[in-house]
């Protein structure tokens, strides 16, 4: 069925308007790639170099002096494998460039050390989640903790460059990367650094078993392997003066390894804190258990497997809420928290442990619609001015058609003033494909399947952007 398109912008005033600022898509964007922030020691003695993707925001006109808010984006993975280029990770960057945001995606250290026992058992990647013991969890968060905060001075350290707003900062992470977001946001005093980072007795090194795993595969282990002092929250990377204010926090099936919301320094503001999560989440518990809690019912109870070994009580969104409600924090905190819990069984009811194989309770119901609440609780806490001056074109309205949408074959424009416009095809990555002022039928048969950016634009002004779906 052809489905076709109205978009109908009011410029000027009626623009303002009838735009949410920060909420509506109305941005293409630039990005950088593989931009080196810093280095540091990882579990195993290595210096590592850290990376981040940066994405910009553009106006039409390239001589606006305000800026943008920045959103740092924080993978996922257990703090042992994972990467900045992650689909859903490069997702949030380009939606919310699109919003109006700088976005940066950061590579963190990764791995802690693995046990020494010959953990086996018919479940992939079995012996990489047995670490040698729990303190080997918080040090490889804490370290997450350190370059993520590394990565945020990097960037404020040139906010000019990047025309970020240093007072509208947001952090979001997925699973382990809202463990280390909710550091970097919370983590503000040195009485909140974990006992476990300090120095602590070597270990030996991992059994034959482990080295298969991400982490470990190329590292050579001595007998006896050092756990040093891993130093400040701080961390040393980039050092920096600039002030800065974190304004929220998404944290999106991830929690708190202790209580980070008591201690918060009079001259900080309290980040809001977003928080998605389900019950049946057999990774991260939504309340306080274990982590990998859902994991080790099923391991044992249909795979005869042993249950993951030296795991800490974590802390996930409800905990982290009920802390705040019962204690008076006074932290703002919207929780989106589904109603499914794990039903205790392996093979037959919705969210068992066979289920989760096809439908896994770590994961999103809907990211879009995650992600646009997020943005919208995100909006009003922002105090950036609108960077993009508002059209200022003869015509008030400018009503236009993409004729088909989907299409396949060719792409007509329907303009309803019928005057010159210039049409510009973009990839999603925003690259540009192809720039006419042919009004159709432009011949797209050479495009592969997927989605796309149509924009029109008149006089070097932008009137219109709106999404194309290729069939």
């Amino acid at each position: 069925m052809k489905k076709t398109v109205f978009i109908l912008l009011a410029l000027g005033v009626h623009f303002i308007a009838q735009s949410q600022n920060w909420v509506d898509q109305q941005y293409s964007y630039d990005s950088v790639l593989n931009v080196a922030y810093g280095s540091a020691v990882d579990f195993n003695g290595n210096n590592v170099n850290l990376y981040m993707d940066i994405y910009s925001p553009q106006c039409s006109n390239p001589n606006q002096t305000s800026r943008w808010p920045l959103m740092v984006v924080i993978h996922g993975g257990v703090f042992v494998m994972g990467s900045k280029n992650d689909a859903s990770v490069q997702d949030y960057c380009k939606e919310f460039a699109r919003r109006g945001y700088v976005t940066a995606s950061i590579s963190y250290r990764l791995g802690f050390l693995s046990d020494d026992n010959a953990w086996n058992c018919n479940y992939p990647n079995y012996p990489c989640l047995f670490a040698s013991d729990s303190a080997e969890w918080f040090r490889a968060c804490y370290r997450g903790i350190q370059d993520g905060k590394g990565a945020l001075r990097y960037l404020m350290n040139r906010n000019q460059t990047y025309a970020i707003d240093t007072n509208n900062v947001f952090l979001v992470g997925e699973s382990a990367g809202a463990f280390i977001a909710l550091g970097i946001g919370l983590m503000n005093d040195a009485s909140e650094r974990p006992a476990s980072t300090y120095a602590l007795n070597p270990l030996t090194a991992p059994h034959p078993n482990a080295m298969n795993c991400s982490h470990n595969a190329g590292e050579t282990f001595g007998n006896s392997i050092p756990r040093p002092d891993l130093g400040g929250i701080e961390g040393d990377i980039e050092p920096s003066l600039v002030n800065f204010t974190i304004k929220g926090i998404g944290n999106i099936f991830g929690a708190l390894m202790s209580d980070l919301l008591q201690v918060h320094p009079a001259n900080k503001v309290k980040p809001s804190i977003y928080s998605y999560h389900k019950p049946c989440d057999l990774m991260v518990p939504i309340d306080s258990k274990q982590v990998l809690w859902g994991l080790d019912w099923c391991l044992t109870n249909g795979y005869n497997c042993n249950a993951i070994a030296n795991t800490p009580v974590v802390h996930g969104g409800q905990s982290i809420s009920d802390w705040n409600n019962q204690n008076n924090y006074g932290y703002t905190i919207q929780n989106h928290f589904t109603a499914n819990a794990f039903p205790y069984q392996y093979a037959f009811l919705q969210g068992s442990c066979l289920d989760q194989i096809n439908a896994p309770c770590h994961a999103y119901d809907d990211m879009n619609q995650r992600q646009l609440e997020i943005a919208q609780f995100f909006a009003p806490q922002i105090s950036s001015t609108e960077i993009c001056q508002t059209l200022n074109l003869q015509h008030e309205i400018v009503q236009f058609q993409l004729i088909p949408n989907p299409g396949n074959q060719e792409l007509n424009v329907i303009i309803s003033d019928g005057l010159p416009m210039v049409v510009t095809l973009y990839a999603m990555n925003g690259v540009k494909i192809l720039s006419t002022e042919d009004k159709g039928p432009i011949d797209i048969r050479s495009l592969t399947q997927g989605m796309y950016l149509v924009e029109l634009s008149r006089n070097n002004q932008r009137i219109g952007l709106v999404r194309y779906v290729k069939r």
